[in-house]
């Protein structure tokens, strides 16, 4: 195995950008990896049985990740013809670790990919965060210090905050559907030594000032934009909406249950305080009772209210976009009726006795025009 500057191990659970991409992809699904490096990403995926089809410029490189690949392609991605290998393939999730920013652009790249997308398919990308506090102590120190990797590795070419990752997607016909932010403290970065080296006082202003100071990397998933991908993204909302509020809800009822037991054994230990103490905490403990589970049902009520509206939004949403494709269909069935009806016409005309009549003049006529 060759030794590559990228090369890292990364627990599959943990908080890395690379466990969170390969955690958001389903086992068994067919992923087009661009830009594998050493494989960081693609052995985790292998493991979950996905099958994967690796993309890499350098041949070494490409080398290390083909056993856990069910396919591999050498290609530069600022190749505008880098995709004609895969010419009428179709994947569930495309995966972009850590690779746009060190494009000289990345839009064409990006405007070619929902062609290689399945119905209901997803983007999948990370990229480091350029306000991140670290990069605002450097140049605040007069530098700009590249490194050999990290949030200024010397190969980056772009650098994107959070609205410039958003306008990007936006202009190459994606939507964001789910945003994740890996989070650094900037005592703990690669450059921590221009942090380090800021008053106290001056780190407070920044950490209260700057936005997404704290986030080292963005992790997004992206649909296109077409109608079926707004539908895609509404859904998968609808699904997220879904397990948070059932996570809530589990929540309190594990907080209750909790409050219950407690109580269950203070009573066991009051049955044998005297009958004067006994009455008086019964009723503390009544009156604590009834005002936990008052908060309790508020607070559910509240949430269940709050999930209730945003459900109502999607679904009006999902039905006005079912709407403009049935629009969309009638017309295009309208035009391809007029089409035929045209076509008809020309071939009718073309067979008529007044064509094969004129057809000397109009010979005479291209003749001079010529």
């Amino acid at each position: 195995m060759i030794k590559h500057r990228y090369a890292h191990e990364i627990d599959p659970n943990g908080g890395s950008a690379a466990a969170v991409l390969a955690r958001m992809v389903e086992p068994g699904q067919r992923v087009l990896e661009l830009g594998t490096g050493p494989g960081t990403v693609t052995r985790i995926l292998h493991d979950k049985g996905c099958k994967v089809t690796g993309v890499e410029m350098d041949p070494d490189t490409l080398a290390t990740c083909a056993p856990f690949c069910e396919r591999t392609l050498q290609a530069n991605l600022e190749d505008p013809l880098w995709w004609q290998p895969l010419d009428g393939e179709r994947f569930e999730v495309i995966i972009c670790a850590d690779v746009l920013e060190h494009l000289r652009d990345p839009r064409p790249l990006l405007e070619k990919l929902p062609v290689f997308l399945m119905d209901g398919g997803c983007v999948l990308m990370s990229l480091p965060n350029a306000s991140h506090l670290t990069i605002v102590a450097s140049l605040l120190g007069g530098r700009f210090p590249y490194q050999k990797n990290g949030l200024l590795d010397n190969t980056h070419l772009k650098f994107y905050g959070r609205i410039d990752i958003d306008v990007l997607l936006r202009e190459c016909g994606f939507l964001w559907q789910h945003w994740h932010t890996v989070q650094v403290d900037p005592a703990q970065a690669e450059l921590k030594q221009y942090w380090n080296d800021l008053e106290e006082s001056d780190q407070e202003f920044l950490k209260a000032r700057c936005a997404d100071g704290m986030v080292y990397q963005h992790v997004v998933r992206a649909f296109p934009t077409s109608a079926t991908g707004h539908l895609n993204k509404l859904q998968k909302d609808l699904m997220e909406l879904e397990q948070s509020h059932r996570a809530e809800v589990s929540s309190m009822n594990e907080k209750f249950e909790t409050i219950r037991n407690n109580w269950l054994a203070e009573k066991d230990v009051l049955a044998h305080a005297n009958e004067d103490e006994l009455k008086a905490l019964k009723e503390g403990f009544r009156s604590e009772i009834e005002a936990l589970e008052g908060l309790s049902r508020l607070a559910l009520q509240e949430r269940e209210e709050a999930f209730n509206a945003q459900l109502n939004s999607l679904l009006e949403i999902e039905k006005n976009t079912h709407l403009n494709l049935d629009w969309t269909t009638d017309q295009l069935n309208n035009h391809k009726q007029s089409i035929q009806e045209l076509l008809a016409e020309i071939q009718a005309l073309k067979t008529s006795t007044s064509w094969r009549i004129t057809e000397p003049l109009r010979t005479l006529l291209r003749k001079i025009s010529g």
